[in-house]
């Protein structure tokens, strides 16, 4: 083989190396580009496999010391459809235990699910601010020392508001959460005890 022709053998693999470089670069990559991280694609527009566009994570709700005593946990699976709608499921689980002597003693279990829309309005204005709407079903479970267990009640609610998302990394960030409950008026006594108000806010990581 001549030099030319290891040279233009050499230059051919390198630039081969390169184009493959560009089809599998992270989309974070674009960062020193100056721009925002890709959600759906990599760089030159391919898409990115359906792993890479899940979203774990969740948060803590209504943890309370002392009497009564409150702790709840609300998991979260998210997915990127698009560069500016993520669509996802979550469940939610809250115990709160009321002591003696300023309550009967009393224990409350509730659970249940949700499914959530999240759609980034106006991104050239204000960047990760969502419209955020879901569906949520929750269970409430009361027993009461010395009396036995309160049938389940069970109450389903749409919710609607925002979400603003501070961004960590692609696939991570804190989420501040308002949301209105379309359903408190119409069941009042229960959803007071499952909510204790139509505002709904959440402090969530995914």
């Amino acid at each position: 083989m001549s030099h030319i022709q290891k040279l233009l053998f050499l230059v051919v693999l390198f630039s081969s190396s390169v184009a493959y470089g560009q089809l599998t670069e992270d989309p974070e990559d674009r960062r020193d580009q100056g721009k925002d991280p890709l959600k759906t694609q990599t760089v030159d527009g391919q898409p990115l496999p359906f792993g890479q566009r899940l979203r774990f994570g969740g948060g803590i709700n209504g943890f309370r010391f002392g009497n009564p005593f409150s702790l709840g946990v609300s998991p979260v699976i998210g997915y990127q459809a698009t560069e500016r709608l993520i669509v996802g499921v979550g469940g939610t689980y809250n115990y709160t235990r009321y002591k003696a002597p300023y309550y009967n003693p009393t224990t409350y279990n509730q659970f249940g699910g949700r499914g959530f829309l999240m759609y980034e309005f106006i991104p050239s204005i204000l960047p990760n601010l969502y419209l955020h709407g879901e569906i949520e079903n929750t269970t409430i479970q009361i027993k009461q020392d010395g009396y036995g267990s309160i049938p389940n009640q069970s109450l389903t609610s749409p919710l609607v508001g925002l979400t603003y998302s501070q961004p960590i990394s692609r696939r991570f960030g804190v989420n501040l959460t308002a949301l209105y409950n379309l359903n408190y008026n119409d069941n009042a006594g229960l959803a007071q005890s499952i909510y204790g108000s139509p505002l709904v806010i959440r402090l969530s990581f995914f």
